[in-house]
């Protein structure tokens, strides 16, 4: 929906997503439920989310990138999803206690 503009993956997906992109298509988020991107209402807000994500400031949404920083936020949130995306965190490294995986 964001990279490359379309529905579906095509020529023009690239797997990452640069500003002109964002700007696009961020408002196509608003109805899919992370808590990051709820409230996104103008481009100076969605630059600023753009900006949060490029994690390393190189102008490019990469998709670790953007799943950092979903997960972040859905955590930050206290929300069901950032507890089971969490869930790794919460537990013991192998081999230090805890129930088994």
């Amino acid at each position: 929906m964001i990279d490359g503009g379309g529905a579906g993956r095509d020529a023009n997906d690239d797997r990452r997503i640069e500003l002109r992109e964002w700007l696009e298509g961020y408002l196509k988020l608003s109805s899919h439920g992370l808590v990051a991107f709820q409230g996104l209402k103008n481009d100076a807000q969605a630059t600023a989310v753009f900006q949060a994500m490029d994690d390393n400031g190189g102008g490019i949404v990469l998709l670790d990138e953007w799943c950092d920083y979903i997960k972040a936020k859905e955590i930050e949130a206290g929300t069901e999803m950032g507890a089971l995306l969490n869930e790794d965190e919460a537990l013991p490294p192998p081999g230090e206690g805890g129930a088994a995986r």
